[in-house]
């Protein structure tokens, strides 16, 4: 700032520096104000971002314990799954030996039963066996008018007698 001030016998013009004092004490109050009204803004702006920070770590702790919640529900998603398929499991297996064991009665009653195949083979034969003796032993139908053979049977059996009219 240069500033020429006219000069008098005892120093420079009282009135000329005076109305510079007041032109300068009007400018740094301008600046002041213009200051002020800058400083009063960034309290503003700063007031806005502090309400911002602030909605903005709301949310974060939102987020953080929506995150929480998420992985408690993994986590027993996780648990409830491995319980499942261990029930499961579990269940197949009992399946699996119960079909087992179904199975083997069925093998020990189809061998019960080709037991009792080969057995009424076997009485069958020795039934027919006895039947063929009896025939062939028989006489002559014109000996006599009738006559009553007699069946042998296993021993299972009680001999019977059975008449065979002709």
């Amino acid at each position: 700032m240069n500033m020429n001030f006219g000069k008098t016998l005892f120093g420079f013009k009282p009135a000329e520096v005076k109305e510079e004092i007041q032109r300068m004490d009007t400018e740094y109050k301008e600046q002041l104000a213009g200051l002020e009204k800058e400083i009063e803004t960034a309290r503003e702006d700063l007031n806005e971002y502090e309400k911002r920070v602030s909605e903005l770590k709301a949310k974060v702790d939102e987020y953080i314990e929506k995150e929480r919640e998420i992985a408690g529900v993994l986590v027993t998603a996780q648990e409830n799954a491995r319980r499942i398929e261990e029930e499961a499991r579990e269940k197949a297996r009992r399946m699996l030996e119960s079909t087992e064991h179904t199975l083997e009665k069925k093998q020990e009653e189809l061998e019960l039963l080709r037991l009792k195949v080969r057995r009424f083979k076997e009485d069958f034969r020795d039934t027919l066996d006895k039947y063929r003796l009896s025939i062939e032993t028989m006489r002559d139908p014109g000996d006599e008018s009738h006559f009553a053979p007699t069946l042998i049977t296993n021993d299972k059996e009680k001999s019977k007698k059975q008449d065979i009219s002709s």
